[in-house]
């Protein structure tokens, strides 16, 4: 099929779109031809350089603040980034917090209650949020960023495991759920990625263990954001129509090799 065709004109939302991976999922969704309205935290010029890259592509932007742990905050600005789209056919699932790298009886409660909130309960609130709308356009497309954490059970990322099993358990139950709207939801597991969270994961561990980590991934380097968003795409577009409820790892064979 034609990338640009299969997206072309289609009403886009995703969290966490500022930066990393979410930033390359908008991106990549603008080039192929869609509007995007994309949620962030913070750093508004780094929200604003982005909305800038979109409409140089020719299309709509719509930058919104909101911090997806609060509830009430996260549903206003689901409503209004439908409103002013027109509608919402796809809804990437992108945002997410750096862990803090710690063994569970260190870590403290302050770290895990702000991760959860974030990669698991934010994740629902916009997901929750993003449903009406998506049966209102007569179907779509949920994508969410998962962690190939959910299955390492890797030391010192406890609130990590949790975060993103619960989150692909999410998106089992939504597809489920779902599947009679035509609304199909799928989840990314991604490996180690070049983006503030990888780097922060290579600045806590150091150089040597850093470098042995990479040395075990079988395809010998971590991924970029362009390629996860690559298949976010797959997934959000028609060749995947058939597919919902699946996770699907984009981890160099990090996880096979574990």
């Amino acid at each position: 099929m034609n990338e640009e065709s299969d997206f072309l004109n289609k009403k886009t939302l995703v969290t966490g779109g500022s930066r990393g991976i979410g930033r390359a999922v908008c991106i990549e969704l603008a080039r192929r031809g869609a509007d995007v309205a994309f949620i962030y935290r913070n750093r508004d010029a780094e929200a604003e350089a982005n909305a800038a890259q979109i409409r140089a592509l020719g299309r709509q932007a719509l930058p919104l603040k909101a911090d997806l742990a609060q509830a009430s905050a996260v549903g206003a600005t689901v409503e209004r980034a439908a409103n002013e789209l027109g509608r919402l056919d796809i809804m990437v699932q992108a945002a997410g917090a750096v862990g803090a790298w710690d063994e569970t009886a260190e870590l403290a409660i302050e770290k895990w209650d702000r991760y959860i909130a974030i990669d698991l309960s934010g994740a629902f609130y916009a997901i929750r949020a993003a449903i009406p709308h998506l049966r209102n356009a007569g179907g779509g497309a949920i994508v969410a960023i998962s962690s190939i954490a959910a299955q390492m059970c890797q030391p010192r990322n406890v609130q990590g495991a949790a975060a993103k099993a619960g989150l692909e358990a999410m998106v089992r139950v939504v597809a489920r759920e779902e599947a009679r709207h035509g609304i199909r939801a799928n989840a990314v597991a991604i490996g180690l990625t070049d983006t503030d969270m990888g780097r922060a994961a290579f600045a806590q561990w150091g150089p040597a263990t850093s470098e042995r980590v990479v040395r075990a991934i079988p395809l010998r380097r971590i991924g970029t954001p362009e390629e996860v968003a690559r298949v976010v795409c797959f997934l959000a577009g028609p060749d995947a129509a058939y597919i919902t409820g699946k996770v699907l790892q984009v981890d160099g064979g990090q996880i096979i090799a574990a």
